[in-house]
């Protein structure tokens, strides 16, 4: 899917959300990270737009409407001054961030920014090989190496080891529904029960049904444990009928497996009435 924009002087990029449909944490590293069994599912119709133009002797980054950081902290930020680093280019880039995915919400919204910087910038260069791209993405976080490429695959390590799925999903109806408050990924790591540290089963894929019966969060008891309004957001989906309710990634975005697009507008009606505080974005993924 090519997703840049270009004029004579700039250039933009979609950078889309994700959702997990499984999080097993493996192992813990001496390093602080984990070793992760993640299966990704890009969500193009939620995205972010990163807009690049030129300017001489200039590395900036503007996120209009948002409180995320504008400076060296944005992870666009870094992924821009990695690069020029790695293929020697000086900086001459600044960056505006159009915020549709919600912010610290477990939907890979500043990873997927940051890989759309260096899709962007490698795209306008060439200066680095593939292989060199995913090696500064690892660096940046766990998260930035599936949205180089975005399309459904499982990854281990810390998530650098991607693999596309070798099976052919079924049209999956999602009702993604995000509370208005974050959560640090890095809290929902260290408050992670290490008792759920250990191999799992791999996503193999299958009906709806049997997908729902592999959906996992290794992290989500200890994020629901704490904020009691995402336990009541799981129960009321499971209430409704979703085949399965799971918190994606670190939360505290909570998706509902639906069973057919009927399912899904009547679940989306609900959670906008009883939850209006709330903000619902229904998807039929589709691979």
């Amino acid at each position: 899917m090519n997703t840049t924009t270009n004029t004579a002087s700039s250039l933009s990029e979609k950078a889309p959300a994700k959702i997990n449909l499984q999080l097993k944490v493996t192992a813990r590293r001496p390093d602080g990270y984990h070793e992760l069994q993640i299966s990704f599912l890009p969500l193009w119709e939620l995205y972010d737009v990163i807009e690049l133009e030129f300017r001489r002797g200039c590395l900036r980054v503007h996120c209009p409407g948002s409180d995320i950081p504008e400076d060296g902290d944005n992870l666009c930020g870094k992924a821009a001054r990695a690069y020029g680093n790695a293929s020697n280019i000086p900086p001459e880039w600044i960056f505006t961030i159009r915020k549709h995915i919600p912010v610290a919400a477990g939907l890979g919204g500043g990873s997927s920014d940051a890989a759309a910087v260096l899709r962007l910038l490698n795209r306008h260069y060439g200066a680095l090989t593939e292989p060199e791209l995913r090696t500064l993405a690892a660096g940046l976080g766990a998260d930035v190496p599936f949205f180089l490429n975005p399309c459904p695959a499982s990854a281990t390590g810390i998530g650098e080891n991607l693999t596309p799925f070798d099976f052919r999903l079924p049209d999956l109806p999602l009702l993604l529904v995000n509370p208005a408050f974050p959560v640090s990924a890095a809290w929902a790591y260290r408050n992670l029960d290490p008792a759920r540290i250990g191999p799992g089963a791999p996503f193999r894929g299958g009906s709806l049904d049997e997908i729902a019966g592999q959906m996992q969060n290794d992290l989500e008891p200890a994020v629901l444990a704490k904020f009691p309004l995402l336990r009541l957001i799981w129960r009321a989906m499971l209430e409704q009928g979703a085949a399965a309710a799971l918190m994606s990634g670190s939360g505290p975005t909570m998706f509902a497996l639906c069973a057919d697009a009927e399912h899904l507008a009547r679940m989306r009606r609900y959670f906008e009435s009883e939850f209006p505080f709330c903000r619902v974005f229904p998807f039929i993924f589709s691979a």
